[in-house]
């Protein structure tokens, strides 16, 4: 045991000395999941956008209920035109943008239909955005329709028919609604820095791993394992070492982007046993695959070339790079082939539906049998490697 600590010891203050691999592996998945939290909202606020070309009455009561007083969710930001407010849904600035067009009001008051255009980008986001958009719509069409309705019935004006809708509709009796999780609790949204510390979670403790494997070919390559070997180490010792070193660099990122968010930004990863036990479970798969990539490549140049576009070719397919929302469902499905993909599945459904160890057992599952496959791998061409 002390010799396998000993190189897995090795091993893990190498890759610590290595300045440029401290930045992969502290400051750049940080400062990625502070620009995923403001691109998805910061701390669970939710920002639309709009353009009022119509500047009139109806459609800035239209604006005004999309978030009602007292709302601290909905942030309102105005944009001059159509094609400002496109652009900021397209750069993340917005999760969501209505565009209202000119003669808004005039078209409303005339009998007419009016269309208002709603702007989204193919994310999870702006799922959230959309539901107080189409309730403010839903509600200044009732009003109009409550008007017309009026003045036909009356014979009276429609603005004489439209404040007494008004008046009639906030003198009603309303409904309150309670969101409640199956499990009794209160439903929560998890904030933007919730959704990007995941991603990165996964991604940087894969990249990072497989970054670091070229430290598995300057061992072999200055000889080390060699004369290693030629001392009463057995074969199997050198590899479970090499392995248990991997497995360290891997646990240290995860635990660390763990905590970081956590105490910085908040995040709440949801049953702490099952998050454990997600990220123990990646790491090993992270172990795996940095074992076997060392072992197959045959220098350090070409390690340093596959670990890199594996890991994020692995990550953009398997979820963390974009959302897999933005994907077909065929891709989606693909994606599954990666352990990527199931540890996020695990991840959300601890954050998104409160789930517990017992919930993500088959994910679990999925990302053990991963590991034993790269691991089994890995350990039988180290060993021809260092013994051929």
């Amino acid at each position: 045991m002390r010799r396998v600590l000993a190189i897995a010891g090795a091993n893990f203050r190498r890759t610590l000395r290595d300045r440029l691999g401290m930045f992969f592996i502290i400051i750049l998945p940080m400062i990625l999941i502070v620009v995923l939290g403001i691109t998805y909202g910061g701390q669970g606020v939710l920002r639309i956008g709009v353009a009022d070309l119509d500047g009139s009455a109806l459609s800035r009561e239209l604006v005004d209920a999309i978030a009602p007083t007292g709302e601290s969710r909905i942030e309102i930001w105005t944009y001059g035109s159509a094609t400002d407010l496109e652009d900021a849904v397209a750069r993340g600035i917005v999760t969501v943008g209505l565009s209202i067009e000119t003669g808004f009001e005039a078209v409303l008051r005339s009998g007419g239909r009016t269309p208002v255009a709603f702007v989204e980008a193919p994310t999870t986001a702006s799922v959230a955005g959309r539901a107080p958009v189409e309730r403010a719509v839903a509600s200044v069409e009732a009003l109009i329709r409550a008007a017309r309705f009026s003045a036909e019935q009356t014979g009276s004006t429609f603005e004489a028919a439209l404040v007494a809708a008004r008046a009639s509709s906030a003198g009603s009796p309303g409904v309150a609604v309670v969101v409640e999780a199956a499990s009794g609790e209160a439903a929560s949204v998890p904030g933007g820095f919730a959704i990007g510390a995941q991603s990165q979670l996964i991604l940087f403790m894969f990249l990072t791993s497989l970054t670091g494997a070229t430290e598995l070919i300057v061992t072999r390559d200055l000889g080390i394992s060699r004369r290693m070997f030629s001392t009463p180490t057995r074969a199997s010792l050198i590899i479970v070492g090499e392995g248990v070193g991997r497995l360290a660099l891997a646990l240290f990122q995860g635990a660390f982007i763990v905590v970081a968010s956590t105490l910085l930004f908040g995040v709440e990863w949801g049953d702490p046993v099952a998050a454990i036990a997600i990220v123990v479970a990646f790491s090993f798969v992270a172990a795996g695959a940095a074992l076997l990539v060392g072992a197959v490549a045959r220098n350090a140049s070409q390690a340093g070339a596959i670990g890199p576009a594996l890991g994020m070719g692995l990550g953009l397919l398997g979820g963390t790079m974009v959302p897999p929302e933005v994907f077909p469902e065929a891709m989606r499905t693909l994606g599954h082939l990666t352990p990527h993909a199931w540890a996020m599945d695990a991840f959300r459904a601890l954050t998104f539906d409160g789930a517990d160890l017992v919930a993500i057992l088959p994910e679990l599952g999925v990302l053990v049998a991963f590991a034993v496959v790269l691991l089994a791998l890995a350990a039988y061409r180290f060993r021809r490697t260092i013994t051929g």
